[in-house]
Order: structure tokens, then C-alpha cells, then sequence
């Protein structure tokens, strides 16, 4: 997701072992997939996706590497910004016998680049390192699914400076409800320890703005 999304934004360890343990028997070649059959119906179309016959159901794997270049961004600084995006994810779908969806593994790097000159060069970043899965609680159905995201949420600096804000954890995200973060929170290297807290208690929206500001100028 792009900057200005950031803030808008587990499964059954049962099934997804199953999954991931099945295997096609020796000797068998992996059967094809009729795409148009999957539900929820469309693979995602930034991605570049394979898709295999599996003893379980389909299985789709797939990555996507995005760089939108340059460009103003709209946020309450002192100084016009202007940020880049780059981002490399990496998917594995799982599917049951009826071609239902109801697992999704991710590994991403996204990266926002900040800078307070039209073509760069980045002199601030927002990066999140992070693996999350969506979990189905009704197999083929978007709106049942559960996020549950690891790793590095937000790290903001200044390049070639520690961080200004750090977020390390877990952010779980419900079918339709806010999302709860449980982890470590660095502000200026000064921790602080969260459980189940609300987005908008670790990282109020104004504080991330003054933030991605410091980052960028410095300052």
C-alpha cells in the first residue's frame, strides 16, 4: 500500500500444515487449473501468478515488483514532498476440491522513499518488512478473512539515521474491525510495549504526518 494508505491498513495452524505437507504423488505430473473456476474468481492482476493442482485443491503462487517512480505527495509539511514507491511481494493461494479459496501467505518490502526535491534523491523512508496471512472463516468469501501481519510494521527515519518511529510485532486485522497491534514501539529510540492496542493509540494519525515530515527534511 502507498503512504497515504498506510494507516487504513491466523489462520489454523491445523489447516495450513496440511496444506503446506500435501504433495503430489511420485511420478504424477501436477494437473492443470482452470483459473476461471477459483473463488474468489480473479487472481490479483499486479501479481504474475502459477497456478498447480494439488491433492488438497489448487494452489496459486505468485510476485509482483512495483516502482511508480516520482511523484508529489500531499501531506501537511512545512515543505512540498514528494515520495516513490517501491514494493516486492511474494503470494502463495491455497484452494479446497471445490476451488474455494481459504488461505494466503505473503512476504513483502515496502519501501515509501521521501524526498523534498522533485526527483529525489530519497532522503527519508517508510519501510515494512512483513509476513501476513489471510485466513477464510468461509471458505471463497473476501469479507470473512482474517490479516495477521509479522515482522517490522513501520520503521520512519531520516537516511543514515536511527529510526524516528519503529513498530515490531504483530498487527491483527478482523473482518471489518480495526486492527490490534501487539509489540514494541521505538520513538526516537525510547520503547514502549503494547498489547491488543488500537492503531490509532500506537500511531495517531497526526503523529505519523509529523513523522514522515522529520523524515524527510531532517529536522
Amino acid at each position: 500500500m502507498s503512504i497515504l494508505h498506510r494507516l487504513a491498513a491466523a489462520g489454523t495452524a491445523l489447516s495450513a500444515a496440511a496444506v503446506l505437507l500435501a504433495a503430489p504423488a511420485v511420478g504424477d505430473p501436477p494437473g492443470e487449473v482452470d483459473e476461471s473456476l477459483l473463488v474468489p474468481t480473479t487472481l490479483d492482476s499486479s501479481f504474475a501468478f502459477t497456478c498447480r493442482e494439488r491433492p488438497t485443491g489448487p494452489v496459486c503462487t505468485g510476485d509482483r515488483h512495483i516502482d511508480t517512480g516520482w511523484a508529489p505527495l500531499d501531506l501537511p509539511c512545512h515543505v512540498p514532498l514528494h515520495g516513490r514507491y517501491v514494493s516486492d511481494r511474494y503470494t502463495t493461494r491455497y484452494y479446497d476440491q471445490d476451488y474455494l479459496g481459504y488461505y494466503r501467505t505473503f512476504r513483502t518490502d515496502d519501501v515509501d522513499q521521501l524526498s523534498t526535491s522533485p526527483g529525489g534523491p530519497a532522503t527519508g523512508t517508510i519501510e515494512s518488512r512483513t509476513r501476513f496471512a489471510e485466513t477464510y472463516a468461509v471458505p471463497g468469501d473476501d469479507s470473512t478473512f482474517t490479516i495477521v501481519t509479522t515482522g517490522t510494521i513501520w520503521d520512519i527515519r531520516t537516511l543514515g539515521r536511527p529510526s524516528i518511529f519503529r513498530a515490531v510485532g504483530t498487527l491483527v486485522e478482523p473482518p471489518g474491525e480495526a486492527g490490534t497491534f501487539t509489540g514494541q514501539v521505538f520513538r526516537d529510540g525510547v520503547p514502549t510495549r503494547y498489547e491488543d492496542a488500537p492503531l490509532d493509540v500506537v500511531l495517531p494519525e497526526q503523529d505519523f504526518f509529523d513523522f514522515v515530515c522529520r523524515a524527510a527534511t531532517g529536522t
